[in-house]
């Protein structure tokens, strides 16, 4: 892989989890990463592996303008979002219930409007992170039932998604030449904190292990380096740039959903 070489990008909640692999398999292509997330002490990794990086929230309008403006970037990857307080319905707070919205959808909201409004370079990448939750009720594989404790995120999660749709409206009918663009982890990651919280929560309602829960629900654990990896993929090969959303799940490769 040799496209993506010097090429500028900007990836928000890229301090962890499977924003820190993106950011990680970005920069061992030759690009040029700069990270945004809310916590500097937790930005140390991402600068050890060579990204400049940001401390501020995705959910400023103005931070986000600003940065774009700065950077220029080829590559927008819009990751940023709450933990999810893994609760069935009867118990969190509305607080709890609107947290995923109130971060993971406006910080969406806020780079796409971005991206569309400075705007970005035709050619330009802006990829959106859902989730696998997206789906319930659409795939008889999801049952309701299995997603309790998800209270708003599952809503939230699919809104994220259908507003990459909008924005690829918006890019057509304006003539900007950006593609908007979904990932959707499909499985639960353990080795990520919002997964290991999530997978804990509902093995514990089960009487099972984390591990047990993880195989019984998906038959394999999914990596956050394989995310990382499949990320640079869509971004690389001219063969992703048809579709809109790509699942990604352990060992398999990215699977088109639109």
């Amino acid at each position: 892989m040799t496209g993506l070489k010097n090429k500028q990008a900007i990836v928000t909640g890229g301090s962890a989890g499977i924003g820190l692999e993106m950011v990680r398999s970005l920069l061992a292509q030759g690009a040029e990463v700069t990270v945004i997330a809310r916590d500097d002490g937790k930005l140390a990794a991402a600068r050890d592996a060579g990204a400049q990086a940001i401390a501020g929230d995705a959910t400023d309008a103005a931070l986000i303008t600003r940065e774009i403006d700065a950077v220029d970037p080829d590559i927008l990857i819009l990751n940023a979002g709450a933990r999810l307080a893994a609760k069935t319905l009867d118990r969190p707070t509305g607080d709890d219930f609107s947290a995923v919205w109130n971060t993971d959808v406006k910080a969406t909201f806020i780079g796409i409007q971005a991206a569309l409004n400075r705007p970005l370079r035709p050619g330009s990448r802006v990829l959106v992170t859902s989730s696998g939750a997206a789906m319930v009720m659409s795939l008889p594989a999801i049952r309701p039932e299995d997603l309790r404790m998800s209270g708003g995120y599952v809503g939230a999660k699919r809104m994220v998604w259908f507003m990459a749709h909008q924005a690829n409206a918006v890019s057509r009918e304006r003539g900007l030449g950006i593609l908007f663009q979904v990932l959707v982890p499909a499985q639960l990651m353990a080795a990520t904190e919002l997964g290991h919280a999530v997978a804990a929560a509902y093995a514990e309602a089960e009487g099972i292990t984390i591990d047990e829960h993880i195989l019984r629900r998906y038959g394999s654990h999914l990596a956050p380096e394989q995310v990382g990896r499949q990320v640079v993929e869509l971004l690389d090969d001219p063969a992703y740039r048809t579709g809109v959303a790509y699942g990604i799940r352990a060992g398999v490769q990215l699977m088109p959903l639109d």
